[in-house]
């Protein structure tokens, strides 16, 4: 790289993209192309789940309708009905008790069938821009939010018939109003009140705890209504507001709190919620609603054209998938993937509480670049969490030191065992002796906590399974850790959250390895996922251990700390196994495993042979761990990724037209491997593989299990197609790349986030970068790949202006200035 200053005088004359005639990339008014995102239905929904969801990110419902009703399901993040200490099964196999989330269901009757499509006018819309619903028929409009800025919800419906009818607001319950199932006992029952219907619910099994409270009502100022107001009990499990007919406007809102401890219970705090609310003008209510998403909305956004409109469609998946994590990720806990806050089935969903890492984090990798940092802490706090448990996971279970996260937990971790019921789960997981010899107490024990679930119930011969020997669950969230740090820099986060999950997932595999007659640490055991079982050397455990070590050791170094475990790790990575070769005779040995004899292969044989839920894990060296990037420029690696990329055959299937049960990253690989031209097929296959609601949701995990895991894919490889922030190695400084896997034929205008906290802006058009415009949160140094032919420009906002030569642009930033950048003309 060549630099050299050149004076402000020149700046007009020779920076084109600093020129007075072209907008700056910030210019674009991203609000009105979250509008063009609008969920807009001219019918009433086909079935509740394609209803349209509102929420807070603590608080939800879906909203549909019947012809008489407007209808909703209030729920919760943080209302569970079990917790890692259950006694019983878990949901995915016919649970009674597993169920989460769920506080009431409300509909809404107006009086006739005005919401009857076949009558008359009809429109449902959700706002994405404020997140509000409305639906307009001829006699009757309906709006409804849900406060960001408090847990209520505001509904105002107004009458507009020459004789209007009566509104009455059912609240029923989710079950019975007392349910037993072994020591775990649900009871839910209303509360007197003259005005309002207030629903309280608890669950209880030994020393676990929740409960939740929903409080419905009028708002003060309405003292007509207030007064003619009353309360009917419709049934054991549903109470009626009723209000007498009256023309124009109405509101109902409803509060909903929760809790842990037996001693706090929420419906003082769900009371005090709706009294502050009900004490407010519906117009206040609202401003400091919009407040909030004009805020998050001014964070990022992506504007994307192209002539067939592919472009546009896939915007409208991004900004719904941002809607969706702001309206669910804001509380104390992650949104359940399967069904987040806005089931309309009642309290049982498919796949029960527990939480997959697989499925939970590919809501999250998009956020970091989206500037939505803030979204991602109910799921790192979740894991960090855990960690005491999955400390003693890694000990009771593997006999090991470190970390151990299984690839499906309760909320609050795995299970802790009785150290003699442990014992015998570890003889079973490590082959020591058969599932079919354990005591009726240690069966009884390992009957909820998935991971103990599938060891020790296995579906097949063997103690090998789905999730049983997954072991590299837990270096996806530390990795994944690291980037937030990057993007952000916060240090103080980096010792508390990102560093403990390094450092204990690191330590697990440390422990876990053998150094064999080659000198070098081979993985046995394990699953590569849930691809392939029981195998030695799984690329995964390999791509894993290289990805993580090198973050650890980093971060060690900046905060100071374990320099005797920094040359453990170090030494570990200089001895480990190399990934295996598709020429090796044991990786032909492992059916499936092996895609062509000069790439990497899967694994090689062990205990278990084939492949079970085909998920291309040969790519995993590229994403998740990052092993291998853009900026890696390896002759011999280099190949073998592209050529991986041409073979993986579940990614294969996709495009040519199968359906998947499960958001494989291999998208997201093709892209970080820069193939822009294989993007608008990518998306197009990947969206209808999923065969998407009305929404955007998808019921590829089955019913009950409405997800937007997919929207988060496409997110993400949409993203990672316009800007990437990627080292050469693991660990070492990031190099921007501007639009690094973009079709030629597509314009694109966007402002997303970069490691080393720099905000981007640029445009793509007529098949070049045209404008980049990096904001500097942090001082770091920049490096930007060249994305022109010749030399560089950038200009520093009132500073000096630099001509860089080379592939790599690097210059100096002070933290809170903009640098422009441009081609020399």
């Amino acid at each position: 790289m060549r630099l050299r200053l050149v004076t402000n005088y020149l700046v007009f004359m020779m920076f084109g993209v600093c020129s007075a005639d072209e907008p700056h990339p910030e210019t674009v008014n991203q609000r009105t192309g979250v509008a063009r995102s609008d969920l807009v239905y001219d019918k009433p929904a086909a079935t509740p789940d394609e209803g349209q969801p509102i929420g807070n990110g603590r608080m939800g419902t879906m909203v549909w309708t019947s012809p008489k009703a407007i209808h909703m399901q209030i729920h919760r993040v943080d209302v569970f009905a079990v917790n890692a200490n259950h006694q019983g099964r878990p949901g995915q196999i016919g649970s009674a008790t597993d169920y989460c989330g769920g506080i009431a269901s409300v509909v809404i009757q107006v009086g006739g069938e005005p919401f009857d499509a076949g009558k008359g006018k009809f429109r449902q819309q959700l706002s994405l821009e404020n997140a509000e619903c409305t639906i307009e028929t001829a006699d009757i409009v309906a709006r409804m939010f849900l406060s960001a800025e408090t847990d209520v919800l505001v509904l105002e419906i107004d009458d507009r018939r020459e004789s209007p009818q009566p509104l009455q607001v059912a609240v029923s319950m989710l079950r019975e109003p007392e349910v037993r199932a072994g020591e775990n006992f649900a009871s839910t029952g209303f509360v007197d009140k003259p005005k309002q219907v207030v629903l309280q619910q608890r669950f209880r099994e030994r020393d676990f705890h929740n409960a939740s409270a929903v409080v419905v009502g009028l708002p003060k100022n309405d003292s007509a209504a207030n007064d003619a107001a009353k309360v009917v009990p419709i049934s054991a499990m549903t109470r009626t507001l009723i209000l007498p007919p009256a023309k124009g406007k109405r509101v109902v809102l409803i509060s909903s709190a929760a809790s842990w401890q037996a001693a706090d219970h929420p419906l003082a705090r769900a009371v005090a919620l709706f009294e502050e609310a009900a004490s407010r003008s519906v117009t206040e209510l609202r401003e400091q609603h919009q407040k909030w998403w004009r805020d998050f909305w001014s964070r990022t956004f992506v504007d994307l054209s192209s002539d067939d409109g592919k472009a546009q469609r896939a915007q409208r998946w991004h900004d719904l998938h941002l809607y969706h994590m702001a309206s669910s990720s804001r509380g104390e806990l992650p949104p359940k993937w399967n069904g987040s806050l806005f089931v309309t089935s009642g309290d049982q969903r498919r796949w029960g509480s527990q939480y997959w890492v697989w499925t939970t984090e590919m809501l999250y990798f998009p956020l970091l670049a989206a500037d939505a940092i803030d979204l991602t802490q109910p799921f790192f706090n979740m894991y960090l969490k855990q960690l005491p448990n999955c400390e003693r996971a890694a000990t009771q279970r593997w006999g090991i030191s470190g970390a151990y996260f299984p690839e499906t937990t309760a909320f609050d971790g795995p299970t802790v065992l009785p150290e003699d019921v442990a014992a015998e789960f570890q003889d079973v997981l490590l082959g020591r002796k058969p599932h079919t010899e354990m005591s009726p107490r240690a069966k009884d024990l390992c009957q909820f906590d998935s991971q103990l679930n599938v060891v020790t119930q296995p579906p097949d011969k063997g103690r090998f399974s789905w999730i049983s020997h997954v072991a590299s669950s837990g270096s996806e969230v530390a990795i994944h850790a690291w980037w937030r740090y990057r993007y952000t820099g916060d240090r103080e986060w980096l010792r508390t959250h990102a560093y403990p999950l390094l450092r204990g997932t690191v330590e697990f595999y440390r422990h876990l390895v053998r150094k064999e007659a080659d000198d070098r640490y081979h993985v046995s055991g394990t699953n590569a996922h849930e691809d392939f079982w029981g195998v030695k050397d799984s690329i995964m455990d390999l791509a894993a251990i290289r990805g993580t070590v090198p973050l650890a050791i980093q971060a060690a170094e900046i905060l100071n700390v374990d320099f005797d475990l920094r040359d453990k790790w170090k030494e570990l990575l200089e001895n480990l196994a190399p990934y295996p070769m598709g020429s090796d005779p044991q990786a032909k040995a492992l059916t499936g495993g092996v895609l062509a004899e000069d790439v990497w292969a899967a694994g090689y044989l062990g205990e278990m042979d084939g492949q079970h839920n085909p998920e291309d894990v040969w790519l995993t060296p590229v994403f998740p761990f990052e092993d291998w990037t853009l900026e890696t420029r390896n002759a011999a690696t280099d190949p073998i990724v592209q050529k991986l990329l041409d073979l993986a055959p579940r990614h294969k299937s996709v495009l040519g037209g199968a359906g998947t049960n499960t958001a494989i990253r291999s998208p997201i690989a093709v892209v970080r491997a820069g193939r822009g031209d294989e993007l608008p097929a990518i998306l197009d296959r990947y969206a209808g593989a999923f065969s998407p609601l009305a929404n955007g949701m998808s019921l590829f995990e089955g019913p009950t299990a409405a997800s937007v895991e997919h929207l988060g894919l496409l997110t993400m490889t949409l993203q990672d197609a316009l800007l990437q922030s990627v080292s050469a190695r693991p660990g070492e400084p990031e190099v921007i790349h501007l639009f690094p896997a973009w079709p030629k034929n597509w314009t694109a205008s966007f402002r997303l986030l970069a490691r080393g906290g720099f905000v981007v802006s640029s445009n793509f058009d007529g098949g070049n970068v045209t404008q980049i415009k990096i904001e500097s949160r942090l001082g770091e140094e920049c490096r930007v790949r060249n994305p022109w032919d010749r030399a560089c420009m950038v200009q520093e906002t009132d500073g000096p202006l630099r001509v860089m030569e080379g592939p790599v642009i690097r210059f100096p930033t002070t933290s809170g200035r903009s640098y422009t950048i441009g081609p020399e003309h």
